[in-house]
């Protein structure tokens, strides 16, 4: 019996081995047919490259239109003492020194809600999000042990890829068949764990597809010198194998490497190409380009979402506080991380669809930064704890009204500048659509409630759906009340609009949905 165990046993065991061995071989043959298959449409790429490029004329920039942009307003104060909620709840806090005046003494009036149901020209519907683009085939780290690490930083995150002098590919002349050769050079295996290790560097950080494309420009023009066509050689290899389009340019000088977008840039200059735009986006520009239209599978056109939250390395800014001017308790200080405002600042305006109006969807839907949330949120939620959803709703609108100083744009930086959540808290002014783009995300992810952003002609707000029937002014959408807030009309309740605004010409703005953080 021992003996027909002991060989049963072995049998299992030898079985065992046979079938790691040939999941092993299985393996090793997908990477090779994923490697193969990626190498094929590279050296595929390489045959169009030789052929006649064509002669394109760039688009002149297209500016901010002025019509739609947020103009200066004169910012009006509601009379906080007739503010209901000012009064039930807080009063007036007096300075210990200061005399009792006889306007103390009168009773509080009662701000009686219009309750009006506001018309409104038209809807924006959400901007559909798309998945970030991928390689066309897997790309697998190899065995290959050559090069070193090399280090650099982007927004001062660190990261390190694999590249060593054997990745450093010449190019002798902007000829046809002297590019198409040197593209050739990519399919050899050092460039395997390059490319490996820079799309693990954009799922290490959740890199958004703006943020990755600077990465990839930082690695390229510190390790083959800025803006040498070597440089781009390597930026267009790189970027187009992680799955994005790009078409290669030159003017008989300098490459160039294009960037598809299905957002539309402002203040670029681009180059239409088979009905799409292409913006050169590495701080150079050129009025006529020669162009390679050769295209690779299943590429895809850059996005300027940012969908989830990103990692950047932590560079502490000053302390600031923050402090409500109708309850001086709902005070908060916080931190915020430089490197999210380096890169920020980096970023361009643009739109879908050639729609203005998406353009505030994209700065309200990005997440706030992780170091930020952490810090604000648990201490809101302390002081918010207890409220109901009305009354926490109309502390956050008091806090954002009244904590930030108001300068328009033009007289802070000299052009329209949305301001991201976080800027808003980091830089000293703030304007109507910065105050909107902070309060949308202070009400959906403390309170739980949905929001619109509101477009009036030169004025942005916003509008909360609450789950209770609430008075005040209203849009009524799909059957839902959406409460009008405005975050630069000063003192003014859930429910007030700023005096003068068109309503038969404002925009509802939808946002994608997220999921409540309450």
């Amino acid at each position: 019996m021992s003996v027909l165990l002991a060989t049963g046993s072995q049998a299992f065991a030898q079985s065992n081995r046979d079938f790691r061995a040939e999941f092993d071989a299985f393996k090793k043959q997908s990477k090779r047919e994923y490697t193969d298959f990626r190498k094929k449409c590279l050296m595929d790429y390489t045959e169009f490259v030789r052929k006649a490029w064509k002669e394109f004329g760039a688009e002149p920039p297209v500016p901010l239109p002025k019509e739609e942009m947020v103009e200066p307003v004169l910012v009006p104060q509601a009379d906080a003492q007739t503010n209901s909620w000012f009064s039930k709840l807080f009063g007036r806090k007096k300075k210990k020194d200061e005399k009792r005046d006889s306007v103390d003494q009168q009773k509080p009036k009662e701000y009686q809600h219009k309750n009006e149901q506001l018309s409104f020209a038209k809807v924006v519907e959400p901007i559909p999000q798309q998945p970030q683009p991928q390689p066309l085939a897997k790309v697998e780290e190899q065995p290959e042990k050559a090069n070193d690490y090399y280090a650099f930083s982007v927004f001062g995150t660190p990261c390190k890829v694999r590249i060593g002098e054997n990745c450093k590919v010449g190019l002798k002349s902007l000829d046809n068949n002297d590019v198409a050769d040197a593209i050739q050079e990519y399919t050899k295996s050092q460039f395997d764990n390059l490319l490996y290790d820079c799309l693990q560097e954009r799922e290490r950080h959740h890199f958004s597809d703006w943020a990755y494309y600077q990465m990839l420009l930082t690695l390229t023009d510190q390790y083959f010198g800025k803006h040498t066509n070597e440089a781009t050689l390597a930026l267009a290899f790189l970027y187009s194998q992680s799955g994005y389009k790009m078409r290669l340019a030159q003017d008989g000088n300098s490459l160039y490497m294009l960037m598809a977008s299905r957002f539309f840039i402002y203040d670029k200059s681009f180059f239409y190409i088979g009905g799409q735009w292409y913006y050169l986006l590495d701080g150079r520009s050129a009025d006529r380009l020669k162009i390679c239209e050769a295209a690779f599978p299943k590429e895809s056109s850059l996005s300027l979402q940012i969908t989830a939250q990103q990692r950047l390395e932590a560079v502490t800014s000053v302390e600031r506080t923050i402090t409500s001017q109708p309850n001086e308790d709902f005070s908060f200080t916080i931190k915020l991380n430089k490197n999210y405002m380096d890169f920020y600042e980096t970023y361009p305006s643009s739109c879908i669809d050639q729609n203005f109006m998406t353009r505030w969807a994209i700065y309200a839907e990005t997440p706030l930064e992780k170091n930020l949330t952490d810090q604000l949120y648990p201490q809101m939620r302390q002081k918010l704890e207890g409220l109901s959803k009305l009354d926490a709703v109309q502390q956050l609108l008091w806090w954002v009204q009244t904590g930030f100083e108001y300068k328009f744009d033009e007289e802070v930086w000299g052009y329209d500048r949305p301001f991201f959540g976080e800027e808003s808290l980091f830089y000293p002014y703030c304007d109507c659509e910065d105050r909107s783009i902070l309060l949308s995300h202070l009400v959906r992810e403390l309170v739980g409630l949905d929001v619109v952003l509101v477009y009036y002609p030169g004025h942005l707000a916003m509008a909360v759906n609450f789950d209770t029937d609430v008075e005040g002014d209203y849009i009524m959408l799909d059957g839902r009340k959406f409460i009008v807030c405005d975050p630069t009309y000063i003192f003014s309740q859930v429910g007030q609009t700023m005096p003068e605004m068109s309503n038969e010409s404002a925009t509802v703005i939808l946002l994608n949905k997220e999921q409540a953080k309450i």
